[in-house]
């Protein structure tokens, strides 16, 4: 299930309310999006092309449209674990980890999808 889909039990004007802030932005193939090791305090949900996921110089996974990645809770910041570049030209919706962290006890069914969602989850 992409994130998109795990939205689907609340309003959108809920989620972005209870969200906060969402900027949609265009990222052009080959940029580096996220960089293992980094804080980033942003989630991000590909509305349109590809990401590629890379962990200590391997290749993990790619991603596409509805799949998510980056920062679901803003107390348990943690660098990241991995690296996501753009495999194609990508748009992508942000919101912060302080937006979606509140989203997600507003909601507490979305956190435990949207963490097993993320690139280098178990799977289910």
């Amino acid at each position: 299930m992409g994130a998109l889909q795990i939205f689907d039990p609340v309003r959108p004007l809920d989620a972005r309310s209870l969200g906060g802030p969402t900027l949609e932005v265009q990222v052009p193939r080959g940029t580096r999006v996220v960089t293992e090791g980094d804080l980033i305090g942003t989630f991000f949900v590909i509305r349109s092309g590809s990401a590629e996921v890379w962990r200590g110089g391997v290749r993990m996974a790619e991603l596409h449209s509805g799949e998510c990645f980056g920062e679901i809770d803003p107390l348990q910041s943690s660098p990241q674990d991995y690296t996501v570049i753009a495999g194609a030209d990508l748009r992508l919706l942000t919101f912060s980890a302080l937006g979606i962290g509140r989203l997600c006890q507003a909601v507490p069914q979305i956190r435990g999808q949207l963490a097993a969602a993320l690139p280098g989850a178990p799977a289910a």
